[in-house]
């Protein structure tokens, strides 16, 4: 079973008769996705899940939902079992909020789930489709705090104001980056009301992020969550518990959490695969090789480069794919020579860490010695 059947067939299994569990955290990181600013006509106030469904229902189709190309897009379906079962029915959605930077390269979202046991739940909205969504995760390779997890830790001490009681903490991909960075550097009073941080698939920090105080403090309390094909989940550093699940999938699109198989009340277990190992060790090598202000150039110049193409999300660069890609190899041939030139040892410096760590992985051979085997006299 797959992580949509949960809620068919656990859905009349309320959290009073079966506490909070791993599924129900990827469940409520992954609805953050839902463009809750169409939902929510005051932020601030308590929504049921039932009101949000009949407004999303009232100005989309259903049917169209479903085929969307892309997971996040599919995302409100969850709302349609939710609203259904004993196990979410009477949920509250409150304290959304959203902002979008394209010049501060910012994208961030986030709202709090109140359960109908009482459990607080806070989600980060994970990345998004848009061209600024991921460039801001590239930032993260050269910078300690982006616009976004500032915004996060803003905003967890001030709902924490609002909301009393024990907290629980999570997001997907990025979301999942923001869940733990805001917990760490959060208010003292906010942090002892943490119980959980769930970091689902999500990228980890640079090393003087791991090495701080207010990270080793809370990482007794952070479980990643990751498919055993897990690539956004290998990228920077986290030193916190692993519980590494199963997927349908192949590849890159075990990120996609819907693809995540369970049991149920627990995901089917699994072990990291070579493939992403060799992603940690070859990207961490490649990094290695880049001091701070040449990972900031190499980010600036591709997506300046993709941002000529004036797509605002990656749907619509693929959607016009052979016009864009040749935009972005004109604009390579009008780089500057040594752009050009840091570009293409970046390249070599990638090829060069991934051949490596292959050649690392391969099992030494050992060849048997010709000394020791009796020489027949009649070859003489």
């Amino acid at each position: 079973m797959e992580l949509m059947d949960y809620l068919k067939w656990r859905n009349d299994v309320s959290l009073r008769a079966a506490p909070f569990n791993e599924i129900d955290n990827v469940l409520l990181s992954y609805l953050a996705y839902a463009d809750f600013g169409e939902l929510l006509h005051e932020p601030k106030r308590h929504v049921s899940i039932e009101t949000c469904f009949k407004r999303f229902c009232e100005k989309h189709d259903l049917a169209e939902v479903r085929e969307s190309k892309h997971f996040i897009e599919r995302a409100p379906l969850l709302l349609e079992d939710m609203v259904c079962g004993a196990r979410f029915r009477g949920t509250k959605v409150a304290h959304f909020r959203e902002v979008f930077d394209k010049e501060k390269v910012q994208q961030f979202a986030a709202l709090v789930f109140l359960l109908p046991d009482g459990t607080k739940y806070v989600s980060f909205r994970g990345t998004d489709l848009s061209i600024t969504g991921w460039k801001e995760d590239f930032l993260m390779s050269f910078t300690a705090e982006t616009e976004g997890a500032k915004e996060a830790v803003s905003y967890l001490n001030e709902v924490a104001a609002c909301v009393e009681g024990k907290l629980i903490l999570g997001g997907h991909s990025k979301g999942g980056n923001f869940a733990m960075y805001a917990a760490a550097f959060s208010e003292d009073a906010v942090k002892e009301r943490i119980l959980k941080i769930y970091n689902n698939d999500g990228p980890g920090f640079r090393e003087e992020i791991v090495r701080t105080e207010a990270y080793r403090e809370m990482q007794p309390k952070i479980t990643n969550i990751l498919p055993q094909t897990s690539i956004i989940g290998q990228l920077l550093s986290n030193e916190a518990e692993q519980h590494v699940v199963k997927s349908t999938a192949a590849g890159i699109f075990q990120h996609d959490v819907t693809t995540w198989e369970v049991t149920k009340d627990k995901f089917v277990g699994a072990e990291l695969d070579a493939f992403s190992d060799f992603v940690k060790k070859s990207l961490g090598t490649w990094l290695e090789t880049m001091d701070d202000e040449t990972r900031k150039s190499l980010v600036e110049t591709v997506f300046s480069m993709i941002e000529v193409t004036e797509a605002e999300t990656f749907l619509e660069f693929g959607e016009n794919l052979f016009k864009n890609t040749g935009l972005i190899i004109k604009g390579l041939g009008k780089l500057p020579k040594e752009k050009q030139n840091e570009l293409t040892a970046a390249l070599g410096s990638l090829a060069e860490a991934g051949r490596a760590t292959v050649l690392d992985k391969m099992p030494k051979l050992t060849l048997p010695s010709i000394a020791t085997k009796p020489r027949n006299e009649e070859e003489v």
